[in-house]
């Protein structure tokens, strides 16, 4: 679906992104999560294709973004953060005008717009101006309008912004139903509330991979036990390793400060102790364990220590 290869984007001297690869296959659902600058809108801007200055690759269904741009566009819909809406257009006008940037027959536009506001819940609010809308309606719109393009992917950045805790709720339960329609990726500065919506995660930190892309950050829930192993090796080696571990339930690899070192972050089944099938395999695959230790964290703990806002080991 979207291949993502070795993005770099440098504004002067300064990277906003650095070697960023990964990987979503068709209907995942993915959040790209990181603190204030660490390169999450940049990289939307470069998967939407409206940046293309950049150095690395990227492909959607085959389609090259930089060799045939036009096309890659036509099956992209990018929720910018707040909306990106027009408050002076009724709801219906706006969801006609960027629903006809794919659909230039008038036709077929008004029907896609009429079944995307249906799916949407504002049929009602058709004739409303945007701007007397509440945030909850007025992100609604924003979706419904990207629906009517038809988009094999869907981008939003900042998808709960502006919305009370009340509207949160209501808002997840209509983005669940948007990914059982089609690939979707948000992005956030915070990981809460997306647990029931993100099926993948990617953590950037100051624009590079903190947390590797395809293990399901959230899978870390406050049941079971933890381990934090620094290995002196490859992740591919270690996953050889343990894959055969009855109880590993998910692992997650981060960068270590030293060379060619990394910590890996284990869930296990609770009530299971494999710190001793995990020596053994370390020792039969010739792993360097060079630390292990239990911990107590949740993934709001990861998130801080992935992006540097934690220091403290979890007890």
């Amino acid at each position: 679906m979207l291949t993502v290869k070795n993005i770099s984007k440098h504004y002067g001297d300064t990277a906003a992104l650095s070697g960023i690869s990964f990987h979503i296959a068709p209907g995942e659902t993915t959040g790209i999560f990181g603190m204030s600058a660490s390169g999450k809108t940049t990289l939307l801007d470069i998967i939407s294709g409206y940046m293309l200055r950049y150095t690395g690759h990227v492909e959607l269904c085959g389609v090259d973004l930089h060799k045939h741009p036009s096309l890659y566009r036509r099956q992209i819909a990018y929720i910018p953060t707040g909306g990106g809406l027009y408050p002076e257009m009724t709801v219906e006008e706006y969801a006609l005008f960027v629903g006809g940037l794919n659909h230039r027959k008038n036709g077929k536009c008004k029907k896609k717009v009429a079944e995307a506001m249906r799916f949407a819940g504002i049929e009602s609010l058709a004739a409303y101006p945007i701007q007397s809308l509440n945030t909850l309606d007025r992100a609604k719109v924003a979706v419904a309008a990207a629906l009517a393009t038809e988009p094999k992917l869907l981008l939003i950045d900042q998808p709960f912004y502006g919305l009370r805790m009340d509207e949160i709720a209501v808002y997840q339960n209509f983005l669940k139903a948007v990914a059982q329609r089609l690939t979707l990726i948000v992005a956030s500065d915070s990981i809460s509330g997306f647990s029931e919506i993100c099926k993948r995660t990617i953590i950037l930190n100051k624009g590079k991979m903190a947390s590797t892309a395809g293990e399901n950050f959230f899978a870390m829930k406050n049941t079971g036990a933890r381990l934090r192993l620094r290995i002196a090796c490859a992740p591919s080696q270690v996953k050889a390793a343990f894959q055969f571990i009855p109880g590993i339930l998910n692992l997650d690899f981060q960068c270590a400060p030293e060379k060619g070192v990394w910590d890996v972050l284990i869930h296990a089944e609770e009530g299971i102790d494999i710190r001793r099938q995990i020596w053994f395999a370390a020792a039969t695959f010739k792993v360097p364990v060079l630390e292990m230790r239990y911990l107590n964290i949740s993934p709001e703990d990861i998130f801080l220590q992935l992006t540097g806002q934690n220091q403290g080991e979890g007890r």
